[in-house]
C-alpha cells in the first residue's frame, strides 16, 4: 500500500498565502491529511515547521527533546510541501496502520496512542 497527501493546512491561517515577518525566524503549526491511494477521507498528521533561529530563541534555553518538527533555515512553502511529499511518497506498508505508524515517527498522528474503550 502507498499513501498520498490529500491536503495541507496551517494552524491559524492560510498556508498558501502565509509569509512570516522574518523568514529566518518563524514557527508554524501544520496539518496534512494523508490517506491510502485511491481511498476517500484520510487521517490528520500534525507537525511544526520552525527555523533554527526561532527554536534557539524559544525552546533551547535548556536541553530539550524535539519531535514532530521540520527544521528549515528560511520559510519556503514549496520546500515544506516537497519535504512532506517526499516523506509520504517513500512510505509503504501492508496495512494503513503500518504506514501511519511510520509517518508518526515524523508527524503527530491524530490516532497516535489511541486506545479503544470497552465500556
Amino acid at each position: 500500500m502507498k499513501a498520498v497527501i490529500k491536503s495541507y493546512s496551517m494552524a491559524g491561517g492560510e498556508f498558501d498565502s502565509y509569509w512570516p515577518d522574518d523568514p529566518s525566524d518563524f514557527c508554524i503549526g501544520m496539518d496534512v491529511t494523508v490517506a491510502i491511494q485511491g481511498k476517500e477521507g484520510g487521517d490528520i498528521f500534525s507537525f511544526e515547521v520552525c527555523s533554527p533561529k526561532w527554536f534557539q530563541k524559544n525552546r533551547a534555553q535548556h536541553p530539550a527533546f524535539s519531535r514532530h518538527i521540520l527544521f528549515m533555515n528560511e520559510h519556503d512553502g514549496c520546500a515544506i510541501k516537497a519535504a512532506v511529499g517526499k516523506l509520504v511518497s517513500e512510505v509503504s506498508g501492508e496495512t494503513w496502520n503500518d504506514i501511519a505508524n511510520i509517518l508518526s515517527r515524523f508527524m503527530f498522528w491524530e490516532f497516535e496512542d489511541y486506545e479503544e474503550s470497552y465500556s
